[in-house]
């Protein structure tokens, strides 16, 4: 069979790409391998083990930094060692299967990292990168996922996430449980990033290293607090909320309809929106309308107790074929379903402190003199005194065929901050 002059060109083509492709997986694999080779006695597991029982309570990883023994995980590794020194320690397993003690050091909880220290480690630190690499460059991140032993995984650096407010890279690849902490490096070797979390299908995250880069430079200032950590994570989250709520608060809210509401458009990079209505539904006894707004990059404290959430939500209804008596039994249960967006356990907050009243004008402005049900919550952080959690929610209440209710969730607020967040927020968000 003869194969014209295109057709020729056209398998010419393929096969160079196919070449190609080959040659650049071989590359990647050949630098896989040398990365491998020349690091693993610089990666370690980090386990925390369990003093009485004497067996592993959790798994991650990290690795040395400097000649003095100083290694780099995530807070999240360490964290019960860090919250109950009483009841568990650090160790480090090397690639060679030594074992030994690590102390704690030094903590930024809001970039999920821990610095610990190891005694007669030997092991050449790995260098940090002082520059971010090319967007497309393959890199490597390192770890001991699921207890299987030191794993590389191929990926590639896409840069720093611009959709969430504390800078995290965004990583193609798969990282698994228990590479939490390692490093993950560029084509020459040096650590690009921290490997932190993963939403699963190539997509991971890390701490950028110039966050490691101050944490280092923070610890070696003498900044560290000695022994407890609670004092430094909560002087941490506040001067986060303190930046954060001074950001936002300084942006231009603008808005949106909802049904004949105005809410809040996205609060770009603090939160993510999503929004729906029932209104294709033939069978809907009422017509409703959603939008809600939450925070992706909390910060992780201790079990289920997150801080750092922002979220906000709201709802817009009309009667449509239920009677007067019927929507307002709909809404009232609405209403009373309403919950914070974050949880904590009684170890961590006191309970909630509410205030409900009815008001005109929920921002006691001249147009806006609707009538509305307002509730709004507090609860105290027990180890951090200057911060609180609060749930505020709003609905109206003059009128039997339709209404609007709006809710946020602040995690760790400043009462100030608390304050000036509901203010502009009833400004903004209203049925006029």
């Amino acid at each position: 069979m003869a194969i014209d002059k295109t057709t020729g060109r056209a398998l010419k083509f393929l096969l160079g790409l196919l070449l190609c492709w080959h040659i650049n997986g071989y590359s990647q694999s050949e630098n896989a391998r040398t990365l491998f080779a020349e690091n693993k006695t610089a990666i370690l597991q980090i386990r925390i083990i369990d003093i009485t029982s004497g067996s592993k309570s959790a798994i991650g990883s990290g690795f040395v930094v400097n000649a003095e023994g100083l290694v780099a995980t995530n807070y999240h590794v360490v964290q019960l060692a860090a919250s109950k020194p009483e009841q568990y320690r650090i160790e480090y397993l090397t690639a060679a299967n030594k074992t030994g003690d690590l102390q704690l050091l030094d903590v930024d909880v809001v970039n999920d990292l821990a610095l610990v220290s190891a005694i007669d480690l030997a092991a050449q630190p790995l260098p940090l990168a002082v520059a971010e690499p090319p967007i497309g460059d393959p890199v490597f991140a390192l770890g001991n996922p699921l207890d299987l032993g030191l794993t590389v995984v191929p990926g590639t650096y896409n840069g720093i996430n611009q959709t969430s407010y504390h800078p995290r890279v965004h990583f193609t690849g798969s990282l698994n449980s228990g590479m939490s902490g390692g490093p993950t490096l560029s084509e020459v070797g040096e650590v690009i990033g921290i490997n932190v979390s993963t939403a699963g299908n190539q997509v991971s995250f890390l701490v950028p290293v110039s966050a490691l880069l101050k944490l280092i430079a923070e610890y070696q200032g003498g900044t560290a607090a000695a022994g407890d950590m609670t004092p430094r994570i909560g002087q941490q989250l506040f001067d986060d909320q303190e930046e954060k709520f001074g950001r936002m608060l300084a942006l231009d809210w603008t808005t949106m309809p909802l049904g004949q509401a105005q809410v809040i458009d996205d609060l770009k990079p603090f939160v993510k929106c999503w929004g729906g209505s029932n209104s294709s539904s033939e069978k809907a006894q009422f017509l409703s309308a959603d939008r809600s707004c939450r925070s992706e990059d909390n910060i992780y404290l201790r079990g289920k107790f997150n801080s750092g959430i922002i979220e906000y939500q709201f709802f817009w209804l009309e009667a449509d074929k239920l009677n007067a008596p019927q929507f307002y039994a709909y809404y009232k249960r609405l209403f009373a379903d309403f919950v914070p967006g974050n949880k904590a356990e009684e170890k961590d907050v006191g309970g909630f402190v509410c205030d409900d009243q009815f008001v005109t004008g929920g921002d006691n402005s001249a147009e806006n003199k609707r009538k509305t049900k307002t509730v709004f919550c507090v609860r105290a952080y027990k180890e951090y005194p200057q911060l609180y959690d609060v749930l505020f929610l709003q609905g109206t209440v003059d009128s039997s065929r339709a209404a609007f209710l709006s809710h946020f969730t602040l995690a760790g607020v400043s009462q100030k901050n608390a304050q000036a967040f509901a203010r502009k927020f009833m400004g903004v968000a209203k049925w006029p």
